[in-house]
């Protein structure tokens, strides 16, 4: 009976060193957080604290921080051509194509969320007219809504999502029937309350509503380094790109460190 004991005593003791390093584990990926690089328009780069590289809509291969290798993973929401690039056809890694899936690669997850690049699109699991892109990585969600133009947000949808650290978001876009007088992604956005907005296709108009709205912060830094524990509770704006300084001055918005 005594060994019976010890023997479950000892495999207690082994999975609490287990949890424990599991922990230890996240603590550090969100201290170390990620970097992310912003190339205009919708196009991002998140490198994870493992190295691994997230591209998403890349139009402009020159913006990215490396070519991409197996490990890493490349996004498409849509295939208009501001949103894709030669990168498609080169990319050795694993890659979501205007498709529903899921990707797992090293400490990244990426899963595609079916959506409607205007009003009156069909959601389809392939070849979509958009896919939101959730990205879980140091211990965040970030949530990439490429050319979404949908009017709300599905019940299916906001489930997928959950709690969204940082949106990429657009506000003005006629290609998605989405303007201030509509405001589309501003209820996009309330809808959902991430603790950070970086808007993609923008105007000026759109860029007064937004520092209207929320607390707002800007940066020309890239890669811009972001840490869970620095995001702000409430949602904020992060302006990024070559405008970042003129949006943020325009509406007096905060450097973002």
């Amino acid at each position: 009976m005594n060994k019976i004991k010890m023997k479950l005593s000892a495999r207690l003791i082994l999975a609490a060193i287990f949890l424990c390093s599991i922990a230890g584990i996240s603590d550090a990926e969100e201290s170390i957080g990620i970097s992310l690089y912003y190339g205009e328009n919708a196009q991002i780069e998140i490198v994870s604290p493992g190295g691994i590289h997230v591209f998403v809509d890349v139009h402009d291969p020159s913006a990215v921080s490396c070519p991409g290798g197996e490990r890493d993973i490349l996004c498409t929401s849509h295939h208009h051509p501001d949103h894709i690039s030669a990168m498609r056809e080169d990319f050795t890694g694993k890659q979501l194509d205007a498709k529903a899936g899921s990707i797992a690669s090293g400490d990244v997850k990426v899963t595609s969320i079916m959506s409607a690049h205007n009003s009156a699109d069909e959601f389809v699991a392939e070849g979509g007219s958009n896919y939101i892109f959730l990205i879980e990585t140091a211990g965040m969600r970030i949530a990439h809504f490429g050319d979404i133009g949908q009017e709300t947000l599905t019940r299916e949808q906001l489930d997928k999502l959950g709690r969204i650290d940082i949106a990429v978001m657009q506000f003005d876009n006629a290609y998605s029937s989405m303007d201030v007088r509509n405001k589309k992604g501003f209820n996009l956005m309330k809808q959902l309350n991430p603790r950070m907005i970086i808007p993609s296709h923008i105007s000026d108009d759109a860029v007064e509503i937004l520092g209207k709205t929320y607390a707002s912060c800007y940066s020309r830094k890239s890669p811009l380094k972001i840490l869970k524990e620095t995001l702000p509770e409430k949602t904020s704006v992060l302006f990024l790109g070559i405008t970042a300084a003129l949006n943020g001055k325009r509406v007096k918005a905060k450097e973002f460190k």
